[in-house]
């Protein structure tokens, strides 16, 4: 069985997509004003921390006193000083603080960018991104002044600069957007995040310039994934994660070629609200028996790699040592992410296939049982035949 990478859907089941699609249905100006009122609906997450900022640094400066406030800040700093001590709460409040006074206006830009970031991934992955990199990023560049300190190439007093502020999280904001945005919209702004984070470290940067650069990095990580794996933030959890995976059956449609099969895909998510969809794949034989698999679901070992080394370095943070929990948690999960098989296995899809005529794509579905009449009745129109005595195992 061969595994491609996942990527079957058409660009309106990217980051955005729906939102790109319904403008380009609106006619006039008026029509695409309603539309881009109705996904402003959408932003919640990013109003919400920007407030919370605000207040917290108009406390910080008007409310109490100079001295206080910078032991504040460096208590909620991600310096050496505090992660050695296993001060992990760090990692978060460090978002939360700025180091310098700074205007309410300032902070539009970061509301915008946010905003624009929530309305074309939703909050859950916007909450992933901006505060999932400000941690791993701050373990990184924590991994690296260790090292620096211990190896006698950097200064002790760099143990307890302070480093807090919005900067690592929306750096990797921007990059995952500069990402997911249109073919047309990539090509300069690829380049152009890439050349903000490098042109400071070229003209003799600090610490907190090499995070940026991390942070746009792993913005960049955060967007690829986006766009290999679009379905994965639309389905609901892996059905062997749920307690509730008894109830969930595996239906199989057959269609006239892997093109229909994947065209179907689209006709099943649009049913996606009134039926619950837990794992989507599509499936081939090419002319020499192999059996070709598209996951909706599954995670590989790239998909591994990746997680695994986010929570190994936040995780190895706790006994001060990052960079071996990058390089253990990467390999580790990855080895683990390639054996597993979550949703629909291996077994049923090789089974499905010896049932479908060669030459034609399949479609398998893990979904509740009371959604199968309309599915059913979806995908016969787009021409799928049902596959019968379909079972998981």
């Amino acid at each position: 069985m061969y595994r491609d990478l996942p990527g079957l859907v058409a660009a309106s089941y990217l980051p955005g997509g729906d939102l790109a699609d319904a403008l380009r249905g609106a006619e006039g100006r008026s029509a695409r004003t309603k539309i881009c009122l109705s996904f402003l609906a959408r932003v919640r997450l990013a109003p919400l921390y920007v407030l919370i900022v605000i207040g917290v640094n108009v406390v910080l400066n008007h409310a109490v006193s100079a001295e206080v406030r910078t032991q504040i800040v460096l208590a909620n700093s991600t310096n050496v000083a505090n992660l050695q001590d296993h001060r992990i709460w760090t990692l978060v409040t460090s978002a939360f603080v700025l180091d310098e006074r700074v205007g309410v206006l300032a902070l539009i830009p970061l509301l915008l960018l946010l905003s624009v970031a929530e309305v074309l991934w939703g909050w859950r992955r916007l909450l992933v991104v901006f505060f999932g990199s400000n941690a791993v990023t701050s373990c990184l560049v924590y991994g690296l002044l260790l090292a620096g300190v211990r190896g006698g190439w950097l200064g002790g007093a760099i143990t307890v600069a302070s480093d807090v502020g919005t900067s690592y999280g929306s750096h990797a904001v921007g990059g995952a957007l500069a990402l997911t945005l249109p073919v047309r919209a990539r090509r300069y702004l690829v380049p152009l995040a890439i050349a903000v984070v490098v042109v400071p470290l070229l003209n003799g940067g600090t610490f907190t310039d090499v995070g940026h650069l991390l942070a746009v990095l792993l913005g960049f990580l955060a967007g690829w994934q986006m766009r290999r794996r679009p379905l994965a933030g639309r389905l609901r959890r892996p059905a062997l994660l749920r307690a509730d995976q008894t109830a969930d059956q595996t239906l199989a449609y057959s269609f006239d070629d892997v093109a229909g099969a994947r065209a179907a895909l689209i006709t099943a998510l649009r049913q996606h609200r009134p039926v619950r969809l837990d794992d989507a794949v599509v499936a081939w034989s090419d002319q020499a028996d192999r059996i070709h698999v598209q996951e909706t679901r599954d995670m590989d070992a790239i998909d591994g790699t990746l997680a695994g080394g986010a929570w190994g370095v936040v995780l190895g943070t706790f006994v001060g040592l990052p960079i071996t929990g990058l390089v253990i948690g990467a390999g580790a999960v990855a080895v683990a992410a390639r054996r597993h098989d979550a949703g629909l296995s291996d077994t049923t899809v090789e089974r499905t296939m010896r049932a479908v005529p060669k030459g034609r794509g399949a479609l398998l579905l893990l979904a509740d049982p009371a959604g199968q009449p309309a599915l059913t009745c979806a995908l016969t129109r787009t021409g799928g035949t049902p596959v019968p005595d379909v079972a998981q195992s």
